[in-house]
């Protein structure tokens, strides 16, 4: 079968990650790079064409698909270029930095008849599935909430590099929870509500280092998180699932599922319950380990959008599912600034309604 042309638009941080996972592979050929560094870009891959401008490698190395690693207020734009140009996307989170962009990028994927995939990598973990079927099957019965914390310290020098770090919107709601928040959709079910709570005491920046959240989903389960980059603590998902070399592995659980017949932690998979049909605390509760083969995120990520594209697939989140997680992460931000409930059945529904998108 005929290799799948790929371009990557944006060579930083994450786009270097793409990059080295696209080398070698069989079934992709790279015919193109945008990255406004073009020298480094060039010296980093000296038998591919570098581009300054996006446009350029779009139409000029003609992809059949590009990965977007750009920077997140760059994604609607350029994602809506690929679209007009029938290119499949596989879009790096957040979907986009607003709503509005995302209504407007979602419309043009609609219209041009993509393929769209949503870098939550996450999702692609053989814990995240083996987790995600353990709860679809009701091992554990019905969820009834989870406790979930994500605490670590970032070192000075994290906020010397980029000073928009220390503003409004760079905090870790912003920055970290998107990837919780689309982790317990994925698992759990749709969130329709949130509450939160936030300080900046830690730090005294302008924008939070520490919040708290209060999680509704849609069967009635209820959460709690806690998220700080002011913490010390063996206690966040890349951590437990040594899926970063920048965060030294813990093998820790950061989250507890609690069900009416038992309860599990993640990423460790210890599943708790009591023999037979017995539901008391009078009596004991034993712990069995749930085994989950490892595997690259990354690989398994590229695997599945060379299999949407080839029509093998369907995609596992596309632009759609990204913009409701989205909503849901700002929905926290908003909370906490009003000091509110707020709920999102209504957001989902004006996003995903005809009328918003329009007949562009």
């Amino acid at each position: 079968m005929k290799n799948i042309t790929i371009g990557v638009i944006g060579a930083g941080l994450i786009g270097r990650k793409h990059l080295a996972k696209l080398a070698g592979r069989t079934d992709y050929d790279l015919v193109g790079i945008a990255d406004v560094n073009v020298e480094r870009a060039a010296a980093d891959h000296p038998k591919t064409p570098v581009f300054a401008d996006y446009r350029k490698l779009l139409d000029e190395a003609r992809p059949e698909a590009v990965i977007i690693a750009s920077p997140n207020q760059l994604h609607a734009e350029q994602g809506i270029a690929c679209a007009r140009r029938g290119i499949h996307i596989l879009i790096e989170k957040p979907v986009t930095d607003a709503l509005d962009t995302a209504a407007d990028l979602i419309a043009e994927v609609r219209k041009a008849g993509i393929q769209s995939l949503v870098g939550h990598h996450r999702r692609h973990h053989q814990q995240v599935r083996t987790l995600r079927a353990v709860l679809g099957e009701r091992r554990i019965g019905d969820v009834v909430g989870v406790s979930a914390i994500w605490a670590t310290h970032k070192p000075a020098a994290y906020f010397e590099i980029a000073p928009w770090r220390s503003q409004a919107g760079g905090g870790p709601i912003l920055i970290n929870l998107i990837h919780e928040i689309d982790f317990l959709r994925f698992t759990v079910g749709e969130i329709v509500a949130v509450e939160a709570i936030a300080s900046n005491r830690q730090r005294g920046f302008a924008v939070e280092d520490t919040a708290a959240a209060l999680i509704e989903f849609d069967s009635g389960a209820l959460g709690t998180f806690f998220i700080s980059d002011s913490a010390v603590s063996p206690w966040t998902s890349e951590q437990g699932l040594g899926e970063a070399p920048e965060f030294p592995f813990s093998g820790e659980s950061s989250y507890r599922f609690l069900g009416r017949r038992g309860s599990i932690e993640f990423p460790a998979l210890v599943q708790w319950s009591q023999t037979g049909d017995v539901q008391s605390w009078n009596e004991p509760i034993q712990a069995q380990r749930i085994h989950a083969n490892s595997l690259d995120p990354y690989v398994a990520q590229l695997d599945h959008f060379r299999d949407i594209i080839r029509g093998k697939a369907q995609s596992l989140q596309p632009v759609e599912d990204g913009a409701r997680s989205l909503i849901a992460t700002l929905a926290v931000a908003e909370a906490a600034s009003a000091k509110r409930r707020v709920e999102l059945r209504d957001r989902y529904d004006t996003l995903a309604s005809p009328a918003k998108q329009g007949a562009s």
